[in-house]
């Protein structure tokens, strides 16, 4: 049997990790170089909004656990396994965006957290995550002219998209 004060040191653990987790993206964001060209909205956007919505979620979970209430009677049944993928995957993506790219980096994120949830086809979602990253990456940088960090892949599609030259006569 749960007691109360075993599911909110429980809460407590879960909101401190996900406000560490909020932290990390936060100030890995802040790290994060390349400008956004001439676009008010750049591309460290949705890290520092996801970063937001993570201290947000972690505060309230810390404020709760010490306030003594309980969210659920039976205890949190938390899938630690996938919490853990997730997780991993967006500390994976943080410290590879600007090394390997956002398409790779997009890209392993996707398959992690295809896993947390339970899928199998690791060749499928990594097709399927590849397919949206560079879709992600052509709109951003040439819809949006918001530069995502590219890496050899970006460069790839770069290569790719750029008008071919006249041939010399």
């Amino acid at each position: 049997m749960t007691t109360g004060r075993s599911l909110r040191l429980g809460e407590a653990v879960l909101g401190g990790a996900v406000l560490t987790l909020g932290l990390f993206i936060g100030y890995e964001t802040l790290m994060l170089g390349g400008a956004g060209g001439n676009a008010p909205v750049g591309p460290r956007l949705f890290p520092f909004l996801i970063a937001a919505g993570l201290l947000v979620i972690g505060g309230t979970l810390l404020r709760e656990a010490f306030a003594g209430r309980i969210a659920h009677e039976r205890g949190i049944e938390l899938d630690w396994r996938a919490v853990a993928l997730v997780s991993g995957g967006l500390i994976v993506e943080m410290l590879l965006i600007e090394y390997a790219g956002w398409i790779v980096a997009a890209t392993l994120l996707f398959v992690l957290v295809a896993r947390a949830f339970l899928s199998s086809r690791i060749l499928m979602d990594a097709a399927l995550g590849l397919s949206l990253a560079v879709l992600a990456f052509v709109v951003f940088n040439y819809g949006l002219d918001l530069g995502l960090p590219g890496g050899i892949p970006g460069e790839m599609v770069e290569d790719f998209l750029a008008p071919a030259e006249p041939a010399a006569e």
